[in-house]
């Protein structure tokens, strides 16, 4: 897939402790789409958007606006 046809803003959220992948994914996955902004939870996991939902919200409704 050609992700830099995708225009929208986007927003990668990854969980610097994630066990299943690695956080160098989130990198380039940022990288690879021309609008996307990366927020890193340092402490969280895979799940990261629900452990720390405190953090991710804001992000996504900054996004939203």
């Amino acid at each position: 897939m050609d992700f830099s046809l995708i225009r929208q803003p986007v927003l990668v959220a990854y969980g610097g402790d994630d066990r299943r992948l690695p956080t160098r994914a989130s990198f380039g996955l940022a990288h690879r789409l021309p609008n996307a902004s990366l927020r890193i939870s340092p402490e969280a996991g895979h799940g990261g958007v629900f452990q720390h939902h405190e953090q991710f919200v804001p992000h996504v409704l900054e996004l939203l606006r």
